[in-house]
């Protein structure tokens, strides 16, 4: 499977050709290149293969985003990494776990740091490519545990009601814009089953084409909302949005 360049993608090349950064005193800021050839040494030794990559460049290059698909994981599900990197001081050297889906290449992270570090003087390329081997063993943990989330959302059957009451929340914690409600509608309500993994499906799927720089954190959001919902469930909470609906739904009937 390889990955669709699309929205705000860039070619490795592009990537690999940002100019360097000085390093001053106090900010010894690594390449992204050195950062990218760091994970994927850390893969190899590990014996964990790239099949797909995808990057984002920001702010003149001097902010990436990347993602690399892994030829492990399930027939249904594939095991992603995102890993991001600034030279200009904006964020740390980040890892973080992720899965595609294979039918439709959905591409969702856990939203669970996985590995931080600054560029401080402290910082050598040997440590950076320790970091990178410690980031990748403790990836194959995080992924699994990921990978048995979100097959686990199939066992939650959702209501029409809790389906409105979801999608509330996501709209208005700005997992997508409300302009995206049609594409979410036609996806889940026709092409997915009502449970919390079709709505989980079609969420990532109406992000597809978001910008892959803020892609992590509104895959956070997400897996917050739905996780808050199972809560709810197991606790026999309800919704205060979901009592709305209810009450709603039975005056129109009236």
């Amino acid at each position: 499977m390889s990955a669709t360049l699309i929205g705000n993608r860039v070619s490795e090349s592009e990537v690999f050709n940002v100019p360097s950064v000085e390093f001053t005193k106090t900010f010894k800021p690594f390449h992204h290149k050195q950062v990218i050839e760091a994970i994927r040494s850390a893969l190899n030794m590990v014996g964990l293969g790239i099949v797909g990559q995808e990057y984002a460049l920001a702010n003149e290059g001097k902010r990436m985003f990347g993602v690399f698909d892994l030829d492990s994981g399930t027939d249904e599900l594939g095991w992603s990494m995102g890993f991001r990197n600034a030279l200009d001081k904006s964020f740390a050297i980040t890892i973080i776990a992720g899965s595609r889906v294979f039918l439709c290449s959905n591409l969702a992270f856990s939203g669970n740091v996985i590995e931080m570090r600054r560029h401080t003087k402290g910082l050598s390329e040997a440590e950076l490519e320790f970091l990178a081997f410690r980031a990748v063993k403790t990836l194959i943990v995080r992924l699994t545990a990921f990978q048995n989330w979100h097959l686990g959302l199939k066992e939650y059957d959702l209501s029409d009601t809790d389906a409105k009451v979801l999608l509330v929340e996501l709209i208005s914690q700005n997992v997508f814009p409300a302009s995206k409600f049609p594409r979410f509608h036609d996806l889940y309500f026709g092409a997915y089953e009502p449970t919390l993994w079709g709505l989980h499906e079609a969420s990532t799927e109406v992000l597809k084409d978001a910008n892959l720089l803020t892609l992590p954190k509104k895959n956070k959001v997400l897996n917050t909302i739905i996780n808050q919902y199972i809560e709810d469930i197991e606790a026999d909470q309800p919704s205060p949005l979901g009592d709305f609906y209810e009450r709603r739904a039975k005056f129109l009937n009236l």
